[in-house]
């Protein structure tokens, strides 16, 4: 990462087709994206930067809902053990 808190990749759209945007990077990585997530009057042959930023926040409230699930599977299973 280029300052530890985020990351930059330059891609370039290659094409819109049903309404996906088709971004290609130099290093030959491809994404397929939704149009609603390109900005508005891009264009194809336009060159988009895109950052990649961590969220701490997003990032715990993930990890409690993925533990709040697992702790209500596990409960759910005791209970069906004890009934057997």
């Amino acid at each position: 990462m280029e300052n530890g808190e985020s990351s930059t990749i330059l891609v370039s759209l290659d094409r819109i087709e049903e309404k996906m945007g088709v971004l290609l990077a130099r290093e030959g990585m491809m994404w397929v994206v939704p149009i609603e997530y390109l900005p508005e009057n891009c264009r194809e042959g336009d060159v988009l930067e895109i950052t990649f930023r961590r969220d701490p926040e997003e990032t715990q409230a993930l990890k409690d809902r993925v533990n709040d699930l697992q702790q209500r599977l596990l409960e759910r299973t005791e209970e069906r053990n004890a009934e057997q």
